[in-house]
């Protein structure tokens, strides 16, 4: 084997050689270099412009990859224009590694425009993708509902009953305040039009139709839309972003089963007694306006058994049972599908309750609209 005697030998110890504009740096850069090999720093000035040449190291660390970072800021402080050259293959790795470590900054490419279409179908794919998963998710809890069908003793039934009485019962004082503020207000406003035909006995009427085939449930669902169905997102994206799903799945068991079915179970079949108060209330606020027109009580029960019949009073209960199922699923999907890190319940939580108020006041327009054709 034949040595190149040509090629000078690697110095021993870490060097800084400058000619002009030129900085060369040798021999292993490490914890052992010297702080006084770094003194040519002070005679540098704003006119100097620095083309640092590493290709010359033989060994790096993160310690040297340090005081070479500090000395080009240094150099850059002094008014000094500086570049560093390209590093040895096998040194790269270890820069890279200090840089990340000391915080540097890393350049940011610029973020591509996107044009209107674009944006519209990056939109229309999340949508999509949306959509995708909401279904999915209602086709798994209506399978486990028609399990929970075939063998009803496999219910958590116990569970049912406390999330009726923490998520629902609870929510009658609010429910109730609403609708009968809704039923005052729809009242009074219609009071001021028909009074001036004479014709404010149909006052009664108004708002016994309005609350009864409309307003009860939708207020109802609201009401529950912004305190039970925010609570369970809120509830099942903390035990995601705490592996407690992952837990359960590792237990063999189903979340989709043991902890939305039972939540969609209790708030579908307490729904309608909710709209049921609701309706009372608002219908108790309307008496109230009619007494202040003049009317007795009694007048306003007989107008309005008059005109309110079984269908508007099943109408509104059908709708208040679908709103039920709708809070809950979509409620509990959301939940399920948080993210990870502190952010993701709130997350989960807000898409939950957006999600919620649209879906609502889209079936209640679907419903209007087959009401209004099969003339129910």
């Amino acid at each position: 084997m034949t040595v190149d005697s040509s090629a000078p030998p690697a110095p021993a110890s870490f060097e800084v050689l400058r000619a002009g504009d030129q900085i060369r740096l040798l021999g292993p850069l490490d914890a052992t270099v010297a702080p006084k090999s770094w003194d040519f720093l002070r005679s540098l000035g704003p006119k100097d412009q620095l083309n640092w040449d590493p290709s010359g190291l033989t060994s790096l660390d993160l310690n040297g990859a340090a005081q070479l970072s500090w000395a080009l800021k240094s150099a850059e402080k002094l008014g000094a224009k500086c570049s560093l050259g390209e590093l040895p293959a096998t040194l790269a790795p270890i820069w890279s590694l200090a840089q990340e470590a000391l915080g540097q900054p890393q350049p940011l490419s610029k973020p591509t425009k996107l044009s209107l279409i674009q944006e519209t179908g990056l939109v229309m794919t999340d949508l999509w993708h949306d959509l995708a998963e909401i279904l999915s998710f209602l086709g798994e809890l209506i399978s486990h509902v028609g399990g929970l069908i075939r063998k009803p003793w496999t219910g958590r039934w116990a569970m049912v009953l406390k999330i009726v009485e923490t998520a629902v019962v609870n929510a009658l004082p609010v429910t109730a305040l609403v609708a009968f503020l809704v039923g005052l207000i729809l009242a009074f406003q219609s009071a001021m039009f028909m009074r001036m035909f004479g014709v404010d006995i149909f006052v009664a009427d108004l708002v016994g139709l309005a609350m009864i085939r409309e307003l009860g449930s939708l207020m109802t669902a609201i009401v529950l839309t912004g305190r039970t169905g925010s609570a369970f997102s809120a509830e099942l994206g903390s035990m995601k972003t705490n592996q407690e799903i992952d837990a359960f799945i590792t237990l063999g068991l189903s979340p989709n089963r043991d902890l939305a079915l039972p939540r969609v179970l209790a708030l579908t079949f307490a729904t309608p007694f909710l709209a049921v108060l609701a309706n009372l209330a608002g219908l108790l606020g309307g008496n109230l306006v009619m007494i202040s027109l003049g009317y007795p009580v009694r007048v306003f029960w007989d107008e309005l058994g008059s005109h309110v019949d079984a269908s508007d009073i099943s109408t509104g209960l059908f709708k208040a049972f679908v709103f039920g199922f709708t809070v809950a699923a979509i409620g509990c999907q959301r939940g399920l599908a948080a993210g990870d890190g502190p952010e993701a319940v709130g997350q989960s939580t807000t898409k939950g309750v957006v999600t919620n108020i649209i879906v609502v006041a889209f079936l209640d327009s679907l419903f209007a609209v087959i009401f209004y054709v099969l003339n129910w």
